[in-house]
């Protein structure tokens, strides 16, 4: 017993040395790194620029790309720069751009993770930096800044979230270190500040995301063939949340069972990239649609009757169509009176599978119910939901930028 207490305090002055010493060679690789591209930019200068960044979590796309759009049409003074280091993600990127008038510069890092769903965000990241000189502004989704940051990029840092403030998560307090932060709306900004503390730079504009209809003429996706109420079972990826792991699998069979229902099982991306198997068991389901790695827009929503939920924040985002909810609380969560779980009253909450299909069945025959319910907290979360919020944020940042 003595002996294990003195390995584990001996073992930790190295883990120490070790990260600092891992943080002493990040540092010289970067130094150099950055000199060889200021000697290659003063031979093949270009202009500062405002750069986007997207790699293969495909699901935060949409909630900046139509700001890139609306900077690159509003001013000429700086370019508009996406960076693409997966596939998946320049496909969904060059349709958007190819169906929107832009004048962006779409820039591939081809590099060899860039065909996988699945690569290490710093290789992806450090590839990337490569084409970064000097940027006037660099606005990400999520806090690959913290990579780019170690690689020497100095720079105005804009922050747009790819999701809502809900669940315990989406909290981190490096959101202050930002230059700017715009969130959805004021609900958001509150819950924020009572969890990081205040934000000095912060702004409640809203939901780019939900602009995807005021860029597209949207015609409902025919994926089935009949008229049959269609089902969206939406888990969350972690494991310790969701209802996917212990349940998930037996509420697709059951739903399907039923003859009543058409369903689409459309995980998390990160969980159809971290479980395949788990995928390939889903789509041996007869009668379940599985969409894996989709371009997560508001397609499969729209189409949709019913939206099977967990802890998944996306559904703030269902409540556009104010079309009723169910949460399958597969880990008996004591829920009530807990601010993470707030959404939990927009529906009925279920912890088995027999009672989750009479939750279906009821829900589609009293649509009405939650309903008022589900408006108001909609209008609580979103700013300027009337008008192109995209437009207001890419002159927000236009704006930050010039001062």
């Amino acid at each position: 017993m003595d002996n294990s207490k003195e390995v584990t305090t001996n073992t930790e002055p190295d883990i120490k040395f070790g990260k600092k010493l891992k943080r002493i060679i990040i540092r010289i690789i970067a130094t150099v790194l950055v000199f060889f591209i200021s000697v290659y930019r003063r031979i093949k200068p270009v202009p500062p620029c405002i750069c986007f960044y997207y790699d293969q979590s495909i699901h935060q796309i949409f909630h900046s790309i139509y700001v890139a759009i609306e900077l690159s049409n509003i001013q000429k003074e700086y370019p508009v720069v996406i960076y693409s280091t997966s596939r998946e993600a320049s496909q969904i990127i060059e349709e958007e751009l190819s169906l929107i008038p832009n004048n962006v510069r779409f820039v591939k890092i081809r590099y060899p993770g860039y065909n996988k769903i699945d690569f290490k965000i710093s290789w992806a990241v450090f590839w990337c930096r490569l084409g970064m000189y000097k940027p006037k502004a660099v606005v990400v989704t999520d806090y690959f800044d913290n990579v780019f940051r170690q690689l020497l990029v100095k720079t105005f840092w804009v922050y747009i979230p790819h999701g809502l403030v809900s669940g315990e998560f989406a909290s981190d307090p490096h959101i202050r270190n930002y230059d700017f932060v715009i969130l959805p709306g004021k609900r958001d900004l509150e819950e924020l500040e009572r969890r990081i503390g205040r934000l000095e730079n912060s702004m409640a504009i809203g939901y780019s995301k939900l602009d995807y209809f005021k860029y597209h003429q949207v015609e409902p996706r025919k994926l089935f063939n009949d008229s049959k109420p269609v089902i969206l079972y939406n888990p969350h990826f972690k494991e310790q949340l969701s209802s996917f792991f212990n349940k998930g699998l037996d509420l697709l069979e059951s739903l399907s069972r039923t003859g009543k229902y058409n369903v689409i099982f459309m995980p998390h991306p990160d969980l159809a990239r971290k479980h395949p198997d788990l995928m390939k068991k889903a789509r041996q389901i007869q009668g379940v649609e599985v969409i894996c790695r989709p371009k997560i827009n508001l397609d499969y929503m729209m189409i949709s009757d019913i939206y099977i939920a967990d802890v998944t924040s996306s559904v703030f985002e269902w409540l556009y169509f104010n079309k009723p909810v169910l949460f399958f609380n597969t880990k008996r969560i004591k829920w009530q009176n807990n601010r993470y779980y707030l959404t939990w009253v927009l529906g009925s909450v279920v912890e088995d599978t027999p009672v989750m299909l009479e939750a279906v069945s009821h829900a589609l025959g009293h649509p009405e119910e939650f309903q008022e319910r589900r408006k108001e907290l909609f209008n609580k979360t979103f700013f300027n939901n009337e008008q192109n919020v995209s437009k207001i944020i890419a002159n927000s940042i236009l704006q930050k930028i010039k001062k």
